[in-house]
């Protein structure tokens, strides 16, 4: 676990390091994120591959509504002075005014996860992949909190998505053959999120 650890820290410093000039006006274009997950997928320069997930990141944050912009903010801010509880809030009322935003729900699973809520993280992640079915960072948390559980099916599962939307995960494969070794067989929920998503 220790190197997936490094890897959701890693994904985590990304998500968290963005500051204003990344969130733009206007929200996420599918289309941009369609080119940019078809080039991760072929890309071999490590320096490319870091600047395509980057800009997945920050597609996935864009927020058009200044007072969406605002909470957006605000919660990143507080994520990283480790006012987690702060930032929970913040994150509720912003998905309240906007739930169909995935990265409002991966922000506050996030700082569930951080808080060791794994229950409420687990929720959230599952309402993140609903939205967003490729996102290869709350797969990876997914991973980390099935198997943290003892849940090996789940935890396979979750990180093989993670590993289908972003091939280039540092020791992912190494992780999943471990988990595999430890009864990591095909559970009948793979995510444990009570409903197929887009992305199995």
């Amino acid at each position: 676990m220790t190197v997936i650890r490094a890897c959701l820290a890693a994904l985590l410093g990304v998500m968290l390091g963005l500051g204003p000039s990344a969130l733009a006006q206007n929200g996420g274009s599918d289309t941009v994120l369609d080119t940019l997950f078809a080039k991760l997928q072929t890309a071999t320069d490590p320096t490319a591959i870091q600047t395509l997930e980057a800009a997945i990141w920050e597609q996935w944050i864009m927020v058009p509504d200044a007072t969406q912009r605002g909470l957006m903010l605000r919660g990143i801010g507080e994520m990283q002075h480790r006012q987690l509880r702060e930032s929970v809030e913040t994150f509720t009322r912003l998905i309240e005014l906007a739930p169909e935003l995935s990265e409002a729900w991966n922000k506050r699973a996030t700082a569930y996860w951080l808080l060791g809520d794994f229950q409420a993280s687990l929720a959230d992640i599952c309402e993140t992949v609903k939205r967003e079915p490729r996102h290869f960072g709350a797969y990876s948390g997914l991973g980390m909190i099935r198997a943290e559980l003892g849940e090996y099916p789940r935890a396979v599962a979750a990180f093989e998505l993670a590993r289908k939307y972003n091939p280039h995960i540092t020791g992912i494969d190494a992780e999943i053959d471990r988990l595999k070794a430890m009864g990591g067989g095909e559970p009948s929920d793979p995510l444990g999120c009570s409903q197929r998503t887009a992305g199995r």
